[in-house]
């Protein structure tokens, strides 16, 4: 399982987790990313996928704590076509709205899913949260493992880590 620790004002891969937080850790298998801060942990998984075709990206707001957390939404990208589905909670919809409609807006001006990462870096430079992804791939949903896994976490429009497992 790799782990990333702060280091300055990035994050660096370490091997073991560190003895005090924070600190965040990616399963190995790519089915979870683990934000642990001092008191407490946010655990980001990917929604659920439909198609073998489709790949979800599954996005999430972490307080700089790692304390908590939130998943903002999924993204669904088939082919060419990626489609937003909001995940928030129902209680966080009016605390989120900017970013929601940011992030919405970022997207429309994109032309293929392939710069999701530009349009989370964006909703990263207004907001007082990291940016998280969680995106995987499934040969034969929803049984199977995943066939590619990919993390990667904005602050403030800089890439913090990015790990990636197998392959699209």
């Amino acid at each position: 399982m790799p782990y990333y620790a702060p280091d300055d004002e990035s994050w660096s891969a370490v091997a073991d987790p560190p003895a005090d937080p924070p600190h965040i850790a990616v399963d190995g298998d790519g089915v979870a990313v683990r934000f642990v801060g001092p008191s407490d942990s946010f655990c980001l998984e990917g929604a659920p996928v439909r198609t073998a075709s489709e790949t979800i990206h599954t996005v999430a707001l972490v307080a700089p704590s790692l304390n908590e957390g939130l998943v903002l939404c999924a993204l669904r990208a088939e082919g060419q076509d990626l489609t937003v589905e909001d995940r928030r909670p129902g209680d966080a919809r009016g605390r989120h709205a900017d970013a929601f409609d940011q992030l919405q807006s970022a997207l429309d001006e994109i032309l293929v899913p392939v710069y999701i990462d530009d349009a989370l870096e964006e909703v990263s430079e207004s907001v007082d949260a990291l940016v998280a992804v969680h995106t995987a791939q499934y040969a034969a949903p929803p049984t199977d493992d995943n066939t590619y896994f990919r993390t990667s976490v904005f602050q403030v429009g800089t890439l913090l880590l990015e790990e990636e497992q197998g392959a699209l």
